[in-house]
């Protein structure tokens, strides 16, 4: 079957569509690293959640806090739309998928670093191991597209498993990320608005079980620009972004507090 995108010739293209996400994620890094961890000495969403209910000295900064973190969700639905993508016009699964690992393990300390200040924490796990998940899902997936009950159920059961994994390891947006990210690869040939429907119904779907992610929907609101056109991008940049996202965090949390 054939892709059924409409083109424009004006818009986002794929670069630019990453920067956004990116954005999106330096927001959230911010909420954690700096407001919540070195400005109220919390770091989990549910104290954040506490502080604002209990503490009225602490209003500001924990209002600030939940909108920037309400703001990190609206990179789930772009990055999900970039693997959905990535996974439909790669020629060799396999190094993207070495990829991504080698970017969720790399960035696993940093993250662990800006969100408890530790080294090790097992509490929870950086948002691109979602994406690893994911891309295991759509992989398997794309072994069983051909239309029968049978080839449904499987690839229903294959996602049902790779939410719960994400669930069981305490992978951040991990759940989310995978159905997200499937829905938008399942609807790559309906129309465009049709596509970006589903994904933001996911998205909707997901905020039932994290309630800061009710602002996740909006981030299709720049998928809604994407012109189908890759741009000029550097892998080295691409992959490096993250890291280098919570590395300069973690500066400007022990410079600035």
């Amino acid at each position: 079957m054939e892709r059924i995108q409409e083109r424009r010739t004006k818009g986002l293209n794929t670069s630019g569509l990453r920067a956004w996400g990116l954005l999106f994620v330096a927001l959230g890094a911010v909420s954690m690293g700096i407001i919540q961890r070195r400005i109220l000495g919390i770091g989990s969403g549910t104290d954040l959640l506490t502080v604002l209910e209990s503490n009225p000295e602490l209003m500001t900064y924990a209002t600030l806090a939940v909108v920037l973190q309400a703001m990190e969700t609206c990179a789930v639905p772009i990055f999900a739309f970039l693997l959905a993508e990535g996974m439909e016009n790669t020629s060799d699964p396999k190094q993207y998928l070495l990829r991504v690992v080698t970017l969720a393990a790399a960035t696993e300390i940093p993250y662990n670093l800006v969100c408890s200040g530790k080294l090790l924490d097992f509490s929870t796990r950086n948002p691109v191991f979602g994406v690893v998940f994911a891309l295991i899902a759509i992989w398997f997936c794309k072994g069983y597209q051909e239309k029968k009950f049978k080839n449904f159920c499987i690839r229903m059961l294959v996602v049902f498993c790779a939410m719960l994994w994400c669930g069981m390891l305490n992978i951040s947006y991990g759940g989310t990320m995978v159905l997200i990210a499937y829905v938008l690869w399942a609807y790559r040939y309906k129309p465009y608005s049709y596509r970006l429907l589903a994904g933001a119904a996911a998205a909707i779907l997901c905020s039932i079980s994290h309630m800061l992610f009710i602002a996740a929907p909006m981030g299709f609101l720049a998928i809604l620009f994407y012109n189908d056109e890759e741009g000029e991008s550097d892998r080295k940049v691409n992959y490096g972004a993250y890291p280098v996202i919570l590395i300069l965090t973690l500066a400007a949390g022990l410079i600035l507090v």
